[in-house]
């Protein structure tokens, strides 16, 4: 009979950066905090800290990686669920607003994780694991969209990469910190280009 293999036990350093990082990111903003500050507020030495996270993007995953799987999961089982049940085109806009919601509450999280990870391995956002899954859900509705005749004639995958790069963090801290736009705006702006702009007439 095999047994169980018994489950390892969390880092406590991990969790003193964690709660360190989010105390000072609170206090004065991501951009302003650095590797040494984290490390001194958590109490160890940088090399512990390096250890365990190589930069700030790393961080900003761990502390977003809770909401953002079940940001993503709900996400795929709508899209599951309404699968023949609803316009692909409605579906589409409803998904788009729920990003824009959850990238309203995570933009600056977001955007350090994109510009870490980015920069660090010579990748795309596309390439990360929360983008890849986002493009996988706007391809699934694009592809049923255009089988039923809903869209115009363009590819579903090139489309939902150029949605993916539109509902990414940059262009909503763009939008609302130089044209003082709402996420209502921002979401609307989208949907017409992608859900209107791309509505078989």
């Amino acid at each position: 009979m095999k047994h169980s293999e018994t489950p390892k036990p969390a880092d406590p350093y991990v969790e003193r950066i964690l709660e360190a990082a989010r105390e000072l990111f609170n206090e004065s903003g991501l951009e302003a905090v650095s590797m040494y500050s984290i490390a001194k507020r958590a109490g160890i030495g940088q090399g512990s800290l390096y250890r365990r996270f190589t930069d700030k993007g790393e961080i900003c995953s761990a502390l977003l990686k809770g909401s953002a799987e079940q940001f993503l999961s709900g996400l795929e089982l709508q899209v599951a669920e309404a699968s023949g049940k609803e316009a692909a085109l409605a579906q589409l806009q409803h998904c788009i607003e729920q990003v824009a919601g959850f990238i309203e509450q995570y933009a600056e999280l977001l955007n350090m994780i994109k510009s870490e990870f980015t920069g660090k391995k010579q990748l795309t956002q596309f390439e990360h694991p929360f983008f890849q899954r986002l493009g996988e859900v706007m391809t699934e509705l694009l592809q049923r969209a255009a089988a039923n005749g809903e869209i115009i004639d363009i590819d579903p995958v090139f489309a939902s990469a150029a949605l993916v790069a539109v509902l990414g963090p940059d262009l909503y801290l763009y939008e609302q910190k130089r044209h003082q736009a709402s996420k209502l705006d921002i979401s609307r702006g989208i949907v017409t280009l992608f859900v209107t702009g791309l509505t078989a007439r």
